[in-house]
């Protein structure tokens, strides 16, 4: 399967040796949790997902080519 991640702007400042944009390719069907160590990422970093626009889980089973949101923790202040 090819799945595109996308990550947020909080995970790029985090995970600043990856791109913003990145294709993996993984045999299918995988859970997400899974495919995010695959790509070098701590599920733990990971507070939000979309799966081809809609809300996804970290322990989703992807079992397509899919574009794959990731939105880190929100900060402020």
């Amino acid at each position: 399967m090819r799945l595109t991640l996308y990550l947020s702007g909080g995970l790029r400042a985090v995970l600043t040796h990856l791109p913003e944009e990145m294709t993996i390719y993984v045999e299918g069907p995988a859970p997400l949790r899974e495919v995010l160590i695959q790509a070098g990422i701590n599920p733990a970093l990971v507070m939000l997902v979309t799966v081809d626009g809609e809300r996804g889980d970290k322990d989703q089973v992807i079992d397509h080519d899919a574009g794959i949101g990731l939105i880190g923790p929100v900060a402020g202040g």
